[in-house]
């Protein structure tokens, strides 16, 4: 989200990169309005969504790889924390707190960013 964009607009949610974390936590503390609130739980529930469907993808594939007694969904990855964080942050906008949502959504950005550097 750019600087001159107004925080009363919805920001089209597109990828799980950092500044998609960034952008929405911005958005998050500027936010007053009930309808600027809305649009963040929006732009959370679209994150949510992109990680869910590539939590999806990813266990799809590991099941077609893995043999059929192991476990596709052994171990905690990357995207699974991530999705887990995204949800807490938007539990915690969902009870006021504002100010500590944007903080899990700033830890999303950083495990987003780890992320791609280990692609």
């Amino acid at each position: 989200m750019s600087p001159e964009r107004d925080r009363d607009e919805p920001w089209v949610v597109a990828d799980l990169r950092p500044a998609s974390f960034e952008a929405v936590a911005e958005a998050l503390l500027a936010s007053t309005t009930f309808e600027e609130l809305v649009y963040r739980e929006s732009e959370m529930d679209a994150l949510f969504t992109l990680a869910d469907v590539a939590v999806k993808e990813e266990e799809r594939a590991r099941a077609e790889t893995l043999p059929a007694r192991a476990d596709p969904t052994a171990g905690e990855d990357h995207l699974r924390q991530l999705r887990a964080l995204i949800f807490r942050a938007h539990d915690l906008s969902h009870d006021d707190q504002n100010e500590e949502a944007a903080a899990v959504l700033r830890s999303a950005a950083e495990l987003a960013r780890h992320m791609e550097e280990r692609k």
